[in-house]
């Protein structure tokens, strides 16, 4: 069940509990008519008034409880958001899940990936990964290699096919050829 049709719910019940208080009430008159009708008036033998003598209570909880059932009912069809809400925020988390998911996927492949070579091509693996696009003068600082070292470390990479160098002035950009 949904929360409309919980909502229609309860307003049926709201009316008919008011239906059966007002029924009451009006068997209730119709009783207290016909006793002034035999007797001629609303005072009985001992003096009580009929009319001050009956207890109103029963009427108007029941009216209360009855107006409380509808205006919640109507509440519940019309005005409240909740379960969009959730179902809104239950997308959101199941998204955010999925993207985490992925990433750690990506994150454990990349990792896999790493397995295969030395401290230092993983370092410079890392770092590419990092910043792609990164300069060849920025990574060698980055890693805290030599100028030749690094040259020959990515000449090495190249060949394998797994970075490539892009010219950028005088010095070279550093792409990974597969995307993790």
């Amino acid at each position: 069940m949904n929360q409309k049709q919980i909502g229609i719910l309860i307003v049926i019940v709201g009316l008919l509990l008011a239906g059966y208080v007002l029924t009451y009430k009006y068997r209730d008159d119709q009783l207290l008519n016909k006793v002034i009708a035999q007797e001629g008036s609303c005072f009985l033998a001992d003096g009580t008034c009929l009319h001050e003598a009956r207890n109103y209570n029963y009427y108007i909880l029941g009216g209360m409880l009855a107006g409380a059932l509808i205006v919640l009912g109507i509440y519940l069809v019309f005005f409240d958001r909740t379960q969009e809400m959730m179902k809104r925020h239950q997308r959101q988390i199941s998204m955010a899940l999925r993207d985490a998911q992925i990433h750690t996927s990506k994150k454990d492949k990349f990792e896999a990936f790493l397995s295969g070579f030395n401290e230092e091509e993983r370092k410079v693996l890392k770092a590419i990964r990092e910043h792609e696009g990164i300069k060849q003068a920025s990574l060698r600082y980055k890693i805290g290699m030599s100028k030749t070292g690094l040259s020959l470390l990515l000449k090495s990479l190249e060949g394998k096919d797994i970075i490539s160098r892009e010219p950028d002035g005088k010095t070279n950009k550093i792409y990974l050829r597969e995307k993790y």
